[in-house]
């Protein structure tokens, strides 16, 4: 057999949307390719052949293992990689794989799975896996579902060697919209209760069927199954332990049985002592029992620890940036705001990409009356190293209503700006100054903008009928939106005293009959597409007006804007065929088709709605907490309960 050979061995069954990208991932580093197909009816072939694979059909018989050892019956390399088609191996990773099986003198290799799920943008999971291993007869895999190939290694050699490398393989097939379209989930609980029937006595099946439970949210049947894995295993050599240990701790969890989920916790410490995961979810129970200061104790030990030792499955950001954040919301909900401003920022500094700790320290230095310190903390706790990273941090303190920081930024964003990027930041400031109720501000910028007829020129336009609109003046009635307010004013229900103050007054001449279709022209559409990061329209724009009417005190008018909203979202337009679709296919009423851009977005209305009235309400705290030190000291745990409990963007899962 060929020396340091490395043959990938797959099976695919209708891959063609991940397969090229995992393909492309190992080139240069294996020296053959065989996939195993089991019935693909797409392109997969078709696609692994442009690679130079060899394609074994094969008939599936609900056996992975079965499968992958087709393709070990083809291979000829010295050394075996397994791949799945919705994994791609890290460019690193490719680069080093060839050198760890020159050197390496043992059985086989294990690289860490980052494990997507969600939408793929809340971090990982980290797993290390056995997928690098010597090809011998002997070495077959076994298991109708999560296969394995350990068992047979160490039974050929048991004084087997393994060892755990830096390399990493990315997984995809669990993010959302993949396990739908699959039906994964489905397909794994069919296997895994299948072999439980024929191996009861198999752990590892009632662990995987455990897991399978947890991720359909079945919490109580998964404590159970995860249960008869654990009293079957010998925790001290099983490879999985401290797994069912933390799933068992999550189910609890899930439960809201915290102080057995901590007992668990205890009790798994003392065999698994640097479990990082441990420490941090002990934390969390702490926290959620009442116990905050045992609670931050156990969140600084878990970063002191760091992350665990790679033997470990852990999650992404243990001890580091998640350990980070949930201090840093512990120690807000004590009003240590100082202590959770900084633990925001470290992990920030863990991971640059995060957003949601920015949100936090934003929303409480503008609350808590310190937004003019934010530009100074950026300077000197961040390091924003490109034009992109300016804009993000940017966009944040806007959307956390830093609006006097976000201008202090602007300036500085770019160190030669072109003519289009004066123009844009010009727009862009014009916004921030609607946002804050400056509307003369607002109005010169918008006006400078128009007149020079560039790529915000249309928009700049729109932005001055909107303003004016809502105070009062006359306009020209060419901006769907604003078209839109003056036909709901006119054509609405009997208004209230605050509606009519904050709305009637609009001299406009507009037909209040008319039928307003809100799709931009193509000029516009293609000027929009080019300022799509700057621009604000439908629901976002009406969220900024009633934005700028709680810093201007324009309360009335807030509550006109407020009551026409109400008015649209309740109104019954849709069909049980209308909602299916996702479409608005038979709008009965006035409006044949969307009288503004995104409005028969309703869940967009109702957040940008909810997010006004939580600035309302976060203009009310800041006033509380700006009273007297002893008014402000004996209302300042109020302020900060309620604070935490406003919607906002928080949490990984944005």
């Amino acid at each position: 057999m060929p020396s340091n050979r490395i043959s990938l061995c797959m099976i695919v069954k209708d891959e063609e949307e991940s397969l090229a990208q995992c393909l492309e991932s190992v080139q240069g580093a294996v020296d053959e390719i065989i996939v195993v197909d089991t019935g693909s009816s797409d392109r997969s072939n078709d696609i692994a052949r442009q690679y130079g694979a060899r394609i074994v059909p094969y008939v599936w018989c609900d056996d992975f293992a079965a499968a992958r050892n087709a393709g070990l019956e083809q291979a000829t390399g010295e050394w075996i990689l397994f791949l799945d088609a919705d994994e791609a191996l890290d460019a690193a990773a490719r680069e080093q794989l060839r050198s760890w099986t020159a050197a390496s003198t043992c059985d086989g290799l294990f690289l860490n799975i980052h494990n997507y799920t969600g939408t793929g943008q809340q971090g990982a999971t980290v797993n290390p896996v056995l997928r690098l291993f010597r090809n011998a007869p002997e070495h077959r895999f076994e298991g109708r579902i999560h296969e394995q190939i350990a068992g047979a290694i160490c039974r050929k050699n048991p004084d087997a060697a393994f060892h755990v490398t830096d390399m990493v393989i990315h997984h995809y097939g669990y993010q959302t919209a993949v396990v739908e379209r699959k039906d994964k989930v489905n397909r794994n609980l069919k296997l895994l209760e299948q072999a439980v029937k024929e191996e009861p006595e198999q752990s590892f099946h009632h662990y995987n069927l455990g897991v399978e439970y947890l991720r359909v949210g079945e919490a109580e049947r998964a404590l159970q199954t995860f249960r008869v894995a654990k009293a079957g295993i010998d925790p001290l050599v099983t490879s999985y332990a401290h797994l069912l240990f933390k799933y068992e701790v999550r189910c609890l969890q899930h439960l809201n049985r915290w102080q057995e989920a901590l007992d668990h916790i205890e009790e798994a410490l003392v065999l698994f002592p640097d479990y990082t995961d441990l420490l941090h979810n002990r934390g969390v129970c702490q926290e959620a029992l009442g116990h905050t200061e045992q609670a931050e104790h156990s969140l600084r030990e878990a970063i002191q620890l760091g992350p665990p030792p790679p033997v470990y499955h852990t999650e992404e950001g243990m001890g580091t940036y998640q350990t980070w954040y949930a201090l840093g919301r512990l120690l807000e909900g004590r009003a240590d705001l100082e202590g959770a401003v900084d633990a925001y920022v470290e992990a920030v500094r863990a991971k640059s990409s995060l957003l949601p700790p920015l949100y936090r320290i934003f929303r409480i230095m503008r609350v808590s009356g310190q937004q003019s310190v934010i530009p100074a903390l950026i300077a000197h706790r961040f390091a924003l190293s490109s034009e992109e990273a300016a804009h993000k941090i940017i966009g944040v303190l806007e959307q956390s209503r830093c609006y006097d920081a976000a201008l202090e930024m602007l300036p500085g964003v770019a160190a030669q700006p072109s003519k289009e990027m004066r123009e844009r930041l010009s727009f862009a400031e014009s916004l921030l100054h609607i946002e804050q109720g400056r509307w003369n501000k607002a109005r010169l910028k918008l006006d400078t903008v128009r007149r020079k007829k560039g790529d915000y020129a249309l928009q700049a336009a729109s932005w001055l009928e909107r303003v004016s609109w809502l105070e009062g003046r006359e306009t020209a009635a060419s901006d769907p939106l604003t078209m839109w307010l003056n036909h709901c004013v006119q054509s609405g229900p009997e208004p209230s005293a605050g509606q009519e103050k904050a709305v009637l007054h609009t001299t406009a001449s507009t037909n209040a009959n008319a039928k307003v279709n809100g799709r931009p022209g193509d000029a516009e559409a293609k000027t929009e597409a080019k300022t799509e990061a700057a621009a604000y329209e439908g629901w976002q724009a009406l969220a900024l007006l009633m934005e700028g009417c709680i810093h201007s005190g324009r309360w009335a008018e807030l509550l006109g804007l407020v009551q026409i909203c109400q008015r649209f979202l309740a109104a019954d337009v849709r069909s049980s065929e209308e909602h299916h679709h996702g479409q608005a296919l038979n709008r009965a009423s006035e409006y044949a088709q969307e009288p503004f851009a995104g409005a028969f977005n309703t869940a967009a209305g109702a957040g940008w709605l909810a997010k006004s009235l939580v600035g309302a309400a976060d203009y009310h705290l800041q006033e509380l907490a700006g009273e007297p030190n002893g008014e402000r000291h004996r209302c300042w745990p109020v302020i900060q309960q309620l604070r935490l409990e406003l919607p906002g963007p928080d949490g990984f899962e944005i």
